[in-house]
Order: structure tokens, then C-alpha cells, then sequence
């Protein structure tokens, strides 16, 4: 379940500049997991990852950041308390919240600007993939119809060669597609493939 509003009902601004995100969950398996699917997005420049209050603490100290993901209970503290301190120290930023029951979550009044989301954790991984495209605009989306399909394929590992005989075209015509997906995407061949079995990999985490 995702509960997704913009400050005031007012509708949510599709950013495309490189963004600094906090993820904070004392969870480590289910940590590593939403800090890979951050990492996904070309447009989150970098991932920090915190197990407890204190040290998102000392993150927000060393870092500016543009976006949070927090979960709600931390075993050293709540996260609305941290949440506040992020909303004073860093402009503009953008918090998501996880909770365990997310139909029960008030947010204060004081922070209904910041907070963009609420994820039930029942429902991470597709619910923050949701929250995240509206809050930024993903590259690979902006990729056409036949591009989409070649970066697929690309993420499930196979070749130029391969991808070629499948779709019925010409190396060459494959080629062509996938140099303009790298560029699209500003990345190298070895990182497209990487990143396109990433996306891959999220897609069917659920």
C-alpha cells in the first residue's frame, strides 16, 4: 500500500537533478534491498545507508540531502524526531516513510510539506519504486517503445547478437539501439549492462 500526496494536496514536481538520499531501517537484509533499488535510479547520485538514529544523525551531519526513506520505529529512537532535524537542516528535502502500519500514521502538521509518501512494508518494494518515479523521473523511462525492449533484454544478460536474432533485426540496427541507450542513460556499455540486469532484478523482487 503507498500513500502518495503532494505539500497541501498540491501536485508533485518531477525533479531531474542527481539527488542525495537517506535510507535509514534497522532491518539489514530489507537495508541493502531499498538501498539497491535507490542506487537504480540515475537520478540519486548517492545512497546512505544508517541502522539506527545515531548514525543518520551523523550522516545528515557529513552530507547534504535532498531525499529520506525512514522507517518509523528505530530501536534508538522515532523517526519523526529525525525526520524534524532533516526538514531544519537540509532545504527542500523529501521524506518517505516505512511502517509496519502505514493506515495509522498521522503526520504531524509540521512536517506535511517534507513528507511526499507513506510505504507500507508489506508492499516496499513496489510502493517505493512508485514513490520515487513520481518524485524523480527515472532515464530508463524516457527510453522509446523498441528501446525499452532491447534494454530488457540486455538485463536478462543476453547479447547483441542474441537480441538481434530474437527482435528479427540487424546487428547492426541492435547496436546502434544500444549506444543510444547508453547515452541516454550517461553510461558506459559495461555499466548499461549492469544497471539493466539491476532493474531487472528489482522488477521481480515481489
Amino acid at each position: 500500500m503507498l500513500v502518495l500526496k503532494g505539500p497541501y494536496g498540491s501536485n508533485i514536481k518531477i525533479c531531474t537533478i542527481c539527488m542525495n538520499c537517506l535510507v535509514l531501517e534497522d532491518q539489514r537484509i530489507l537495508l541493502d534491498l531499498l538501498g539497491s533499488i535507490l542506487a537504480s535510479f540515475n537520478e540519486i547520485s548517492a545512497v546512505f545507508k544508517a541502522d539506527s538514529i545515531e548514525a543518520a544523525n551523523n550522516i545528515s551531519h557529513d552530507h547534504k540531502l535532498d531525499l529520506a526513506i525512514l522507517d518509523i520505529y528505530l530501536p534508538d529512537g522515532h523517526c519523526l524526531d529525525l525526520a524534524q532535524h532533516l526538514v531544519s537542516q537540509h532545504q527542500n528535502i523529501k521524506i518517505i516513510i516505512l511502517s509496519g502500519a502505514a493506515q495509522e500514521f498521522a503526520c504531524p502538521k509540521s512536517l506535511k510539506e517534507a513528507i511526499y509518501g507513506i510505504i507500507d512494508k508489506t508492499d516496499a518494494f513496489d510502493a517505493l519504486r512508485h514513490c520515487i518515479n513520481v518524485i524523480v523521473k527515472p532515464a530508463h523511462h524516457e527510453l522509446t517503445q523498441r528501446q525499452q525492449i532491447i534494454y530488457s533484454l540486455i538485463g536478462e544478460g543476453k547479447t547483441t547478437k542474441e537480441i538481434a536474432k530474437e527482435l528479427g533485426s540487424a546487428h547492426s540496427t541492435i547496436e546502434t539501439h544500444r549506444k543510444a541507450i547508453a547515452q541516454k542513460l550517461n553510461v558506459s556499455g559495461a555499466e548499461l549492462i549492469r544497471r539493466a540486469a539491476l532493474t531487472r532484478t528489482i522488477q521481480s523482487i515481489n
